[in-house]
């Protein structure tokens, strides 16, 4: 079994006029293809950390609705979170928000963009190989940020992105893996909070994130390459794995 720590950053707006599912809800079902992981959230935006690393196998930073510039006590308290796991060798998954503050803290640099939000499903060019995704060429995922990594951390491996969002997403060597866009998301989730934020986002751009919805979804390719890297780290044991 591994251990897989969710450091849940944000959660469904309750505002959200269409019932969609929640953060915990949407990640157990990401990973119920792949029952040798054992889940546990723990709800950082609201002050909740791990009383040791050495408790799990792996951890995973989600979304949230915050900014990483955000002057806020738990996103602190996050960063250094983020400097022992980095440090201590053991695997670090980053989604969205995720993807941003550890880059950010580890040496790289994310901002909101001038480009807007990237909505919808959205294809990166896969840019260099990772052996984590077999014959793909490109990655299709749902996305909803305003903010993007411009930076890659120091030793970082950028393996996808297009004109938009060059940093879709990173490795840097077999301990922290990256992307931007949402392997848990589903259509329906985007569509509601598209729904919700529709004023924020724009008319014009709310379309076409809307049209992009019957486009393929690489959720589960992606998951896949998580699952893998994180069951391929020098820092899992085998009998974690078993």
């Amino acid at each position: 079994m591994i251990r897989l720590c969710i450091l849940q950053a944000g959660d469904k707006n309750p505002k959200l006029r269409k019932p969609v599912p929640g953060y915990a809800e949407l990640y157990r079902a990401m990973f119920a293809p792949h029952p040798q992981f054992q889940l546990e959230f723990i709800q950082v935006r609201h002050g909740e950390f791990p009383e040791s690393i050495d408790d799990w196998d792996a951890f995973l930073i989600t979304g949230s609705p915050a900014g990483i510039y955000d002057e806020l006590d738990w996103i602190t308290t996050l960063r250094e979170l983020i400097e022992r796991i980095a440090a201590s060798g053991k695997p670090l998954i980053g989604i969205c928000f995720g993807h941003q503050i550890i880059a950010d803290t580890l040496g790289g640099k994310a901002v909101k963009s001038d480009k807007g939000w990237g909505v919808g499903v959205r294809k990166a060019s896969i840019t260099a190989e990772t052996g984590l995704l077999p014959g793909m060429d490109s990655m299709n995922l749902i996305c909803l940020h305003q903010d993007q990594v411009i930076k890659a951390p120091e030793g970082a491996r950028v393996f996808a992105g297009d004109d938009f969002c060059p940093i879709a997403a990173y490795s840097i060597d077999d301990r922290v893996l990256c992307f931007q866009g949402h392997p848990e998301f589903t259509t329906e989730v985007v569509d509601a909070i598209m729904d919700y934020r529709a004023d924020d986002i724009g008319a014009e751009r709310v379309a076409q994130a809307r049209a992009s919805l019957t486009s393929r979804i690489d959720g589960a390719e992606i998951t896949r390459a998580i699952v893998a890297f994180i069951e391929e780290s020098k820092s899992v044991s085998v009998s974690s794995v078993a």
